[in-house]
Formats: structure tokens, C-alpha cells, sequence
């Protein structure tokens, strides 16, 4: 349906599609009465769903192929009703879920991290990226952001495209993720066609209690009565009403045309009662969307189910074939003349048919093959075949390493050259949360963000931040996707790398401790970085603090560690623009930290001085002369490794 080339259309059709009544669908958005726009939201997605019936029916064919069980529809009556109920008609060999859930394992198991950086800005703006940073850190640790992404990552294997929905709790006023079911969500083809439409819809049941509770407070009460008058879709009878307490909700989004438009609208209806009724400023839906390949036009995905449907089809017609030939002949055949006087009730238990003929040939027993090789050899291809398209090897779908790869580094090139197919797909998964990141601070600042405060945890403590230190506009800073580790994920390949680091002098034995991060080592490891941890919290105090205060070393800390890391900080903060008195305070804070150093060091004992006339004591022997050096010429350092900061 193109709503831009809307024509006029009766209150009714004669066969009954629309009902007596009902608003005409399209431009909703421009309706000025109330009841007017909200009759106009659900006619025009009423209207969105009746003609979208062939991706319905899409989706719902992969649901099939993937859940191996044959749902009726995704109506909120018959999603949980299977239409074969027999369990040898289900399929016996499923390539479709065993690609998906390897994809799964492999691509989502990742963790990226948004990095926000600054370009020539100044110090505060630095440490206000570096807090921005911290805080999304903590959204995606109270949102679940990594829970919900593996979902969105499975849907869009199943269906070609996955949701996340992005909006402001209208409770708690918190930021919150919601993983949303692609079925629910409605574009109109026409506008969609260059994946950009201008308007969206989503049609969820919630509860009428909860829905009253959160948006109804401005409503009257004839309002209300209408809202717990109106029926739930997919009740077979009037007997149900009693066992459902939902109803059917449509959220409507329209993108202004231009920042001045002003034709930007945000809905939320029921029937034709408007909960939500609001100007929409943003230039974007509240959803990220991931798919697991783009198509040549349109907005939505094509996922593996899609693209292995005709391999899972003609798997099944062998399987059953071959299921079928050993049930007819697979217990094998005794061919008997008459008159052999076989008693048929000496062979028990049906171990075989039968067969008796005319002729002078004695009884025989066929045991030839009940099923052509090729038949099972042509399966096993299949399955392979199928592993291949999508670009996995079947080893990691079975956690298998191929024969004689034993080595860690071999491991990791296999990794690695196993990974090259799907660069494509780990792009889009870290664009994911880049895009989460971005509709997170976006609808945080338009909401009055300034009283909004994060909780991030961290190893001992819980940081809170708040979005007044922080708020940074737009243009100030740019996004970066770094992932949660470059690493292996095997701990062998992980291991061989950290050691190879180790042995090129790149990092210490500390930072080897904290990269490989192995599960049975962390009480070690927090005790063998405890001073790594000391002298980052002793600068971060006067580097990331909003009002910096200097700690004054004592003879308990590293510090041969705390001048080494507070001269390269000073260096660092010199040229980008820090405050004089943050570097005053690490000036002070080195050379504290070094006049300690050499009161700790052990001192050499002073010789007593010569008597009085004793003999000077015996010339120096020959040799070339040594020349004079200067002990105040400062000498190059050797490059030290990296150590934890």
C-alpha cells in the first residue's frame, strides 16, 4: 500500500473487510481530531497487515522450518497449536536450525563496545567522551543490551531481519531494550522500497490493566470503558473473553520531512482512543534493525531459512523416501514356492514378508539392500552442501576440530580464516550496537536527560555518572566500534597469542594476567594487578575526576610503577590540552613519588674520613684516561613494555 497515492474509499466494502465505521487508512498523521488520527492509525494498519499477507506467510514458513513444528499462524490464539501432530511428520534432519544456532554461537557471542572520541577538543571534552563511554557501558549493563542482541541476531537468521526497540519506560523514566518480534512491525512496500521509509507501525497485545495503568491517566472515562470494552483478537468466542485480559495496541511513527517540517507524529492507539499523542522530532525509528543478508530493493532481510529452504525440502523427501523403502524392505523378504509347506507361524515377530510363488525353485531369502547408497550419500551431501552456502564449516557445527590440528597457533589461523566469510556479518553486528548507542544518547538528551544518572559497575565499587557532566553535542564526538577482545576465544590460541606478546616485550607479565582472564585464575590475577589498579585510581583522581584532587604516594605503593605511568600521563595530558592545574598536581605527585623511591632505597655506607698524616693512599694505576661525564646529561630510556593502566 503506497499512502502517498491514497484514494478515498467507502466506510465499508460489501464482502466485508473493512468494517461499518471504520476511519479510511492513510496520512493519519495529518488528522487534527484525536479520534479522527487514531481511527486512521489502526484502518492503515489493519490495511498494512491484509496486504502484507505473502510475508506473513514467509515468516511463518521459516518459524516452521526452523522450530521444526508447524504453528498455525502467529495470531495470539493458534501461535501455540501445531497442525500435524504426529512426530513422524516433523522434520528428522533440521540444517536450517543447526546453521542458525552455530551462527549464533559463533557471530553473537561478542560483545562490542561503543568508543566515543573527540577531535582537537579539550581536555573536559575529552574526559567528557571518556565518560560518555563509561555510561554506555552501563545502559547496556541495565538494559540487558547484550541479552537481547543474540535474540535479534537469531531472528534475523530465521526471518532475514531482527528488532530491538528503544524507548524511555514511561514508569521509571529509564532507558530500556526490548527484543521485538519482526512480524509485529509493518512497512509499507512502496516506501520501504530503498530501505528508507518514512513511516512505521508495530501491533502488540499488552495487557488492558497495565496499558490503562502506564498511558490511561489522561483519558476519561468513557474513554477507558471503550479501551476495556474492546474485544481481543483471535477469540473463537465469547466464552474466551473471560480468559484474556489483552488488547490490541498500534504504535505509529511518522519522520518529519525536513528539521523544519514539523510533520513528524507519534501515536499510540487503541481502536480509536489515542493514548500518545506527540510531535516526533527524531530523523529515526526507535528500533535497530540487524539482517543477515540485504536484498537487491526493499526494506526487509533474507536470512538462512530463506536461502537453505529448497536444500531442507529435498533432505526431507530423501529422508522420508529412504524411511519408507527400509519400512517396506528393510526387514528383509523369504521367498517360498507352494507347496513348501512354510509354517508362517514359526517366523515370529514379523521378521520378514512372505512371498510365495509358482516354479520348481527352492525357498530363498533376499538380503539385498533395502535402500541405494546413493540415496544415503546424496543426504550427506545435502547436509554439507548446506554448511557451505551459508560459509561454516560442519566442524564448527559439530565443536569439532579438523584431524591433526593440535597446535594453538594453527587453531588460530583456522579461526581466523574461518571468520573472513562472515566480515560482512560481524560488521553489521557491530553497527548494531553502534546504532543502539546513538538512539540511547539521542533519546536521553531529548527527554531532559540532565537528571538522568548511570550506575556502572565496576571490580569493588559502583560508579554513577551523570548526564550533566556529561552531555555533549553531536558533532562533538564520533563513534567507534572496538570489540570486547581481539583475542582468541579458545584458551589454548588465546594463551599461544598473550605469550607471543609477552616474549616480543609488548606487555608485562600483569597485562598477560588480565588478558587471558581465565575463570580459575582471577583471585590471582586481582591480587597481581592490585598495584596496576592502585596507580590508575592515584592519576584517574587527577586526570577523569571532575574536581581533581592529588593522593600523596606512600611506601606501600609501586613506586617505580607510579612515576613511570604518571610521566607518560603528564606527557599525554600536556599536548591535549589539560588544565595547569591537573598537571601541576601530577608534577607533584612524580616528584613525591620519586623522593619517596629514594628514601626506600637502601643507602651505601660513607667510609670514615682519613686520619690525620695518615699516607694518601696508592696512585691510580696507568691506562687511557676516563673522560669527564656529565651526570646531569639525560640518557635515553629503553622503551619499556606496556603495562596496565
Amino acid at each position: 500500500m503506497d499512502y502517498r497515492d491514497m484514494k478515498v474509499l467507502p466506510d465499508h466494502k460489501p464482502d466485508g473487510t473493512r468494517p461499518m465505521g471504520e476511519a479510511t487508512p492513510g496520512f493519519w498523521w495529518t488528522e487534527e481530531d484525536e479520534t479522527a488520527r487514531a481511527g486512521r492509525v489502526s484502518s492503515t494498519g489493519r490495511e498494512l497487515a491484509m496486504q502484507q499477507q505473502a510475508r506473513k506467510q514467509l515468516n511463518l514458513q521459516h518459524a516452521r522450518l526452523y522450530g521444526n513444528y508447524d504453528i498455525r499462524s502467529f495470531d495470539a490464539a493458534t501461535y501455540s497449536q501445531n497442525l500435524v501432530l504426529m512426530y513422524d511428520e516433523k522434520i528428522a534432519l533440521n540444517v536450517v536450525a543447526a546453521v542458525t544456532d552455530t551462527l549464533t554461537s559463533k557471530i553473537a557471542k561478542s560483545k562490542p563496545k561503543p568508543s566515543f572520541q573527540t577531535n582537537g577538543a579539550s581536555w573536559a571534552m575529552q574526559q567528557k567522551a571518556r565518560n560518555l563511554d563509561k555510561f554506555m557501558r552501563g545502559v547496556f549493563y541495565e538494559t540487558k543490551a547484550y541479552v537481547a542482541a543474540p535474540k535479534c541476531f537469531q531472528a534475523a537468521c530465521i526471518f532475514g531481519t531482527g528488532a530491538i526497540k528503544v524507548f524511555i519506560d514511561p514508569n521509571t523514566k529509564r532507558l530500556k531494550l526490548e527484543h521485538t518480534f519482526i512480524d509485529e512491525i509493518y512497512v509499507d512496500d512502496v516506501d520501504g522500497k530503498y530501505g528508507a521509509p518514512r513511516q512505521m507501525l508495530q501491533k502488540k497485545l499488552v495487557q488492558k490493566d497495565v496499558l490503562l495503568a502506564t498511558l490511561g491517566k489522561g483519558l476519561d472515562e468513557q474513554q477507558r470503558q471503550r479501551i476495556i470494552n474492546y474485544g481481543t483478537p483471535g477469540e473463537a468466542s465469547t466464552a474466551m473473553k473471560p480468559l484474556s485480559n489483552m488488547v490490541e495496541v498500534w504504535e505509529a511513527w511518522h519522520l518529519p520531512s525536513s528539521k523544519t517540517a514539523g510533520d513528524g507524529w507519534h501515536s499510540i492507539v487503541v481502536g480509536d482512543v489515542e493514548l500518545v499523542g506527540e510531535k516526533w522530532t527524531h530523523d529515526f525509528f526507535p528500533f535497530v534493525f540487524l539482517r543477515f543478508s540485504n536484498r537487491v530493493l526493499g526494506f526487509w532481510g533474507q536470512g538462512v531459512a530463506e536461502r537453505l529452504s529448497g536444500i531442507q525440502v529435498e533432505m526431507n523427501r530423501l529422508i522420508r523416501s529412504v524411511s519408507e523403502q527400509l519400512r517396506r524392505k528393510g526387514r528383509g523378504r523369504i521367498y517360498a514356492p507352494y507347496g513348501s509347506k512354510i509354517v508362517p507361524a514359526q517366523l515370529t515377530n514379523g521378521v520378514a514378508d512372505i512371498v510365495t510363488y509358482s516354479g520348481g525353485v527352492p525357498p530363498t531369502i533376499d538380503n539385498s539392500n533395502a535402500v541405494a547408497p546413493e540415496e544415503f550419500n546424496q543426504i550427506e551431501r545435502l547436509w554439507q552442501f548446506a554448511f557451505q552456502v551459508i560459509g561454516i564449516s560442519e566442524l564448527s557445527a559439530a565443536a569439532k576440530k579438523p584431524s591433526g590440528l593440535d597446535a594453538a597457533v594453527a587453531l588460530r589461523e583456522f579461526n581466523d580464516i574461518e571468520s573472513e566469510r562472515f566480515a560482512d556479518l560481524q560488521g553489521r553486528w557491530d553497527q548494531l550496537f553502534l546504532d543502539l548507542a546513538e538512539i540511547c544518547i539521542e533519546l536521553v538528551s531529548a527527554n531532559g536527560g540532565r537528571g538522568y544518572k548511570q550506575k556502572l559497575p565496576n571490580k569493588r565499587y559502583i560508579v554513577e555518572l551523570d548526564w550533566k557532566d556529561i552531555d555533549l553535542q553531536r558533532d562533538d564526538f564520533i563513534m567507534q566500534m572496538f570489540p570486547a577482545s581481539s583475542l582468541p576465544g579458545t584458551p589454548a590460541a588465546r594463551y599461544q597469542r598473550v605469550k607471543e606478546m609477552m616474549q616480543d616485550g609488548f606487555i608485562d607479565k600483569a597485562v598477560a594476567q588480565r588478558l587471558l582472564d581465565f575463570p580459575d585464575i582471577e583471585a590471582e590475577e586481582n591480587l597481581g594487578t592490585a598495584a596496576i589498579d592502585d596507580v590508575s585510581c592515584v592519576i584517574g583522581y587527577i586526570l577523569d575526576d571532575a574536581e581533581p584532587h592529588l593522593e600523596l604516594p606512600d611506601e606501600f605503593q609501586n613506586l617505580e610503577l607510579l612515576v613511570q605511568q604518571g610521566t607518560a600521563a603528564l606527557l599525554y595530558a600536556k599536548h591535549h590540552g589539560a588544565e595547569e592545574k591537573r598537571l601541576d598536581m601530577l608534577r607533584e605527585l612524580i616528584k613525591a613519588a620519586s623522593q619517596a623511591k629514594v628514601a626506600l632505597e637502601p643507602q651505601a655506607p660513607v667510609p670514615p674520613p682519613p686520619a690525620a698524616g695518615a699516607p694518601e693512599g696508592p696512585p691510580m694505576p696507568g691506562g687511557p684516561m676516563v673522560p669527564n661525564v656529565d651526570i646531569n646529561m639525560p640518557v635515553q630510556p629503553a622503551v619499556p613494555p606496556i603495562v596496565a593502566s
